[in-house]
């Protein structure tokens, strides 16, 4: 098993530390995903050149492409619940690979992850 971090979880990562995130790290459990990176970098990052070579050492989760987003949006009626784009992405991208859950702190993305039996919640 896998776990997708989304980008809130990074940020809170970066902010403050995450022993549960650091866990997965340490045990080669984190997966990766190219708009996570993406979003990510558009933004402050710690050590910025060192921490986007790091990114490029976890396993990536393939993307969807548009057509397969557009396809899961539409055969599984998540239009119109106030998720972006990158979220559903995201999320189909995890629902095709048969190893990974996705972790995240946005309550809309967490709810529909839960629906689809891909919601990481850790113990904290």
């Amino acid at each position: 098993m896998n776990v997708l971090a989304d980008t809130n979880i990074w940020c809170l990562f970066f902010r403050s530390g995450q022993s549960t995130l650091s866990s997965l790290i340490e045990y080669d459990f984190l997966s990766t995903h190219p708009l996570v990176i993406g979003e990510l970098s558009v933004g402050n990052l710690p050590k910025r050149r060192q921490t986007l070579l790091d990114f490029k050492a976890f396993p990536s989760v393939r993307p969807a492409s548009f057509t397969e987003t557009h396809h899961f949006i539409e055969n599984n009626q998540l239009y119109g619940k106030g998720l972006q784009w990158n979220d559903l992405n995201i999320l189909a991208s995890v629902v095709a690979s048969s190893d990974t859950l996705l972790w995240t702190e946005d309550k809309r993305l967490a709810a529909v992850a839960e629906q689809f039996d891909i919601a990481y919640t850790p113990d904290y």
